[in-house]
């Protein structure tokens, strides 16, 4: 199934692209998207992924709502990676 991938703020820069298309097998859930993308552009490891199962400066968004690291994902969905926001 082909899902979009959304890259925002610091995730955009480190991964050089705004957007990306991709092949993903049927059923994938967002945690395993994650750990897909992380083999696609290594750099999310060691700038975003550090840790193992560090997915706290994630926030995901599918087709414009956020969803937990759970969710499966469908053929055509439009994910969008960006950092958590803050303000003050």
């Amino acid at each position: 199934m082909r899902i979009k991938v959304r890259y925002f703020a610091r995730f955009r820069s480190i991964v050089g692209t705004g957007e990306e298309e991709l092949e993903a097998p049927n059923g994938i859930t967002v945690r395993e998207l994650i750990e897909l993308l992380k083999e696609r552009h290594p750099v999310l490891r060691t700038e975003v992924f550090a840790e193992d199962d560090d997915l706290a400066d994630v926030n995901v968004s599918r087709n414009g709502r956020y969803v937990g690291f759970d969710d499966v994902l469908q053929d055509g969905d439009v994910v969008a990676l960006f950092p958590p926001v803050s303000g003050g």
